[in-house]
């Protein structure tokens, strides 16, 4: 793929799962094999992944990309989005590319927000 193809396919699924609630069709654009490496949840493969953006993207009620950029197979995205009953995320996401479809998704962002509205447990003490 090019790295406008790749660009391209990234934005597809991002906005499938966040703007458009196109979940099937976000979920066409991931590998069976996927990968994921987020701070918060641990998915054993893509059917418990597209489970859990059907309901973190329905929760989104705002978003704006900040960046995305592409090249060799990758593309990275910085955006904000606010989440009903948790708030405003900036989140990065490095993705990897291969034969039309994301096989890797690793995550970045703080989760003080997640952690205080109760999706995910506190940190040890």
């Amino acid at each position: 793929m090019t790295d406008e193809q790749t660009q391209d396919l990234v934005r597809r699924y991002h906005e499938a799962w966040t703007t458009t609630k196109d979940f099937d069709t976000a979920a066409e654009l991931l590998a069976e094999d996927l990968e994921t490496d987020l701070p918060v949840n641990t998915y054993a493969d893509k059917r418990e992944f597209v489970a859990a953006i059907r309901g973190f993207g329905s929760a989104v009620s705002s978003l704006r990309v900040l960046s995305v950029c592409a090249g060799a197979g990758e593309a990275v995205m910085v955006y904000d989005l606010v989440l009903d009953g948790i708030g405003a995320l900036r989140i990065a996401e490095q993705f990897t590319v291969a034969e039309g479809k994301i096989t890797f998704i690793r995550q970045v962002h703080d989760t003080a927000t997640m952690r205080a509205a109760g999706f995910a447990p506190p940190l040890p003490q």
